[in-house]
């Protein structure tokens, strides 16, 4: 079975090793063979001590804003991880979100669907945004969003980041939306054929508003 580990940190926070906590917690995760990590910089955000933090200042790194780290694992990969993680984060927000199995779906009325991959891929590419989203929307999803991450990786191992002077083609990005039981194995039978390289995830989730 397969889960969403998500970690939240602020991106200026360091362990008692002055160890920058996000990346430490990349770095840990590449060397323990997890399969994909996809890493996110929150433009607002409140710390554990509900400290806000803006894009204020021109070298976004120091605004000290969330960083969102999320990777799709086996749940025995992420329990032993788990307590690491814990110990090696003074502040932060480690979380685990259960995945859901087939014979599951019928016993929920809406789920969250995410895809982790990367721009410009044999699938997904930047100037085609328009042409994924119509094809959650003829899949019959709601709220649908593309967010672009600052640094990851999938399954080929390799780290692509934005640099000062470099502008990579290949940054990670994540798909999300909400659908209903009723069409979520339709999508879920087209995603697996169309999505040559990326992370598929679902879980249930309890709809309080659409409007």
């Amino acid at each position: 079975m397969n889960s969403l580990l998500r970690i939240i940190v602020g991106e200026q926070e360091y362990n008692a090793k002055s160890q920058n906590i996000y990346k430490w917690v990349r770095k840990f995760l590449w060397q323990k063979g997890f399969p994909g990590l996809t890493i996110r910089r929150g433009e607002l955000s409140l710390d554990y001590h509900s400290g806000m933090h803006s894009f204020t200042i021109e070298d976004v790194e120091f605004n000290n804003l969330a960083i969102i780290l999320e990777t799709v694992a086996d749940d025995s990969q992420i329990e032993k991880v788990k307590q690491e993680l814990i110990e090696n984060m003074p502040h932060g927000q480690v979380s685990v979100i259960k995945g859901v199995e087939e014979k599951e779906m019928e016993m929920h009325e809406y789920f969250v669907v995410k895809i982790y991959t990367k721009e410009n891929n044999s699938w997904f590419k930047k100037e085609k945004y328009e042409k994924t989203l119509d094809f959650l929307q003829k899949k019959k999803v709601v709220w649908a969003t593309v967010t672009k991450g600052i640094i990851g990786y999938g399954k080929d191992r390799v780290v692509h980041k934005q640099g000062i002077f470099s502008f990579s083609e290949q940054m990670p990005v994540v798909i999300e939306c909400v659908v209903s039981s009723e069409y979520l194995k339709d999508l879920l039978k087209e995603l697996k054929i169309i999505v040559k390289e990326g992370a598929i995830f679902t879980t249930p989730v309890d709809m309080v508003m659409n409007k």
